[in-house]
């Protein structure tokens, strides 16, 4: 017989008959295939507790009780974008000894977390959140014929050598939009070339490249040589309606002149536009 670490409850009730029809022990373990110590112990344990089958709570003991789980997953809550290192090492100090990351990522796991790159989305703020609700409710119920003829204009950023990193986030499923699982841009930073651009539902116009900071009269300089060479690419001609966000250049008064007698139809919008 196949001789096993642990031996199993049949094999304990046969060395139990066996010994109680009065075999020796060195018989028995023939019998069974195991040693002749471990007949011994299966005797002496019965003999004293009268069970057969293990104890509860054999083996290794977790770790982790279920108030200190409660605290690594309150942790991840309050900070979604805090690492497994990080709270294995504020837990192994209030322990007194030492848990692994591996250990946080199960107990995170089991309570429905999984680590997740964050996802990137504009930094908003709440006066914003209500003025871009306020439009979206406004022009909700607009025809597919009135955004058709929409042109869409914005500047953005990218950058020139590669991305800027990533950040992984423990979350729930289906709650990748949450604030505290993405991280807020702003546009316009860091080591990047800008571009400006338009497009509409039958493609997109121009990209114009931006040469250090664009002052309202680059802009309006930009709009003169692009704007309408773009729409009539794009098949609406002077049939179109001018979409842009609010930017200071863009509400120049320079600017606003020069829109009002070259583009008679515009989409007001109050804040920035998403990148």
């Amino acid at each position: 017989m196949e001789n096993r670490k642990e031996t199993t409850i049949e094999e304990r009730k046969l060395v139990i008959k066996l010994s109680n029809e009065g075999k020796f022990q060195l018989n028995i373990a023939k019998v069974v295939g195991r040693s002749v110590n471990c007949i011994r112990k299966i005797l002496q344990k019965f003999k004293k507790t009268g069970m057969l089958a293990n104890n509860e709570g054999r083996g290794r003991k977790k770790i982790m009780n279920s108030i200190t789980e409660r605290r690594v997953i309150h942790q991840v809550k309050i900070n979604p974008k805090i690492s497994a290192p990080k709270i294995a090492a504020s837990t192994s100090n209030t322990l007194g000894r030492s848990v692994s990351a591996e250990t946080v990522r199960r107990v995170l796991r089991k309570a429905g977390y999984n680590g997740r790159v964050a996802r990137k989305k504009p930094l908003i703020g709440k006066r914003n959140r209500v003025k871009r609700l306020k439009f979206a409710e406004e022009h909700i119920l607009k025809p597919q014929q009135f955004w058709n003829e929409v042109i869409f204009s914005d500047e953005s950023k990218f950058n020139i050598f590669g991305s800027d990193g990533r950040r992984m986030v423990s979350r729930k499923l289906n709650t990748s939009h949450h604030p505290k699982h993405t991280i807020p841009t702003v546009k316009h930073g860091g080591g990047s070339v800008m571009v400006l651009g338009c497009m509409a539902t039958s493609g997109v116009g121009k990209l114009v490249f931006i040469d250090g900071i664009m002052h309202k009269m680059a802009y309006l300089n930009i709009l003169q040589n692009n704007l309408k060479e773009s729409a009539d690419n794009l098949g609406l001609g002077s049939n179109f309606i001018f979409k842009q966000d609010n930017d200071p250049k863009h509400t120049a008064f320079v600017v606003e002149e020069w829109l009002l007698y070259h583009c008679w139809n515009q989409l007001i919008y109050f804040h920035s536009l998403p990148t």
